[in-house]
């Protein structure tokens, strides 16, 4: 799968159901993720870099609140019905910290998980972040819990498109009411 498809699919998606935020015009250099590649000492995979530096880097994809209100405390409900977006992190200038790839991988790596960096998260799944790991595979972390990684098939357009088709059939099971 290649970027096209993720591109294509950002012309095309329902702007009535999702919130879209990205850098848009604040786009990263290639000066800047060499910056942050020589900070964490590996390089990304190229189809990342190039996804950052276009302008759907640094990418928060949420269901809107009338479509999908969000939980409130004490709320019950299985794991998937708290699951309502997708971030990518990005290097964007002035992209917000809980976007910000590097202030992202700076507390990963503080917890001791210095062999990754974070690139994709779910909305809601506090426990697990996708990363890319020294050789430039990806993995899921379970960070908070096991400190243990599963390894994902496939390139960071893959991972992002299946990440996207989870959200809107999670969406749609929300919409049926099959989380009651």
């Amino acid at each position: 799968m290649a970027l096209q498809q993720i591109y294509d699919y950002f012309h095309k998606y329902d702007k009535e159901t999702y919130q879209v935020v990205a850098c848009m015009g604040n786009e990263p250099s290639e000066e800047d993720i060499v910056t942050f590649e020589r900070s964490v000492g590996m390089n990304l995979p190229q189809e990342f870099r190039e996804f950052t530096m276009s302008p759907l880097g640094g990418l928060y994809m949420n269901v809107k609140e009338e479509v999908w209100p969000q939980a409130k405390q004490y709320d019950v409900g299985p794991f998937w019905s708290f699951c309502r977006g997708i971030i990518v992190y990005g290097i964007a200038k002035d992209i917000p910290d809980f976007l910000d790839i590097r202030v992202k991988t700076k507390q990963l790596h503080e917890l001791g998980y210095k062999s990754y960096v974070p690139f994709l998260s779910i909305v809601g799944n506090g426990d697990e972040i996708f990363c890319f790991d020294k050789n430039q595979n990806i993995v899921l972390l379970d960070y908070y819990q096991t400190g243990e990684t599963d390894s994902v098939e496939g390139v960071f357009s893959d991972c992002l498109m299946k990440q996207i088709e989870e959200l809107e059939e999670r969406k749609d099971r929300k919409v049926r009411g099959e989380d009651k």
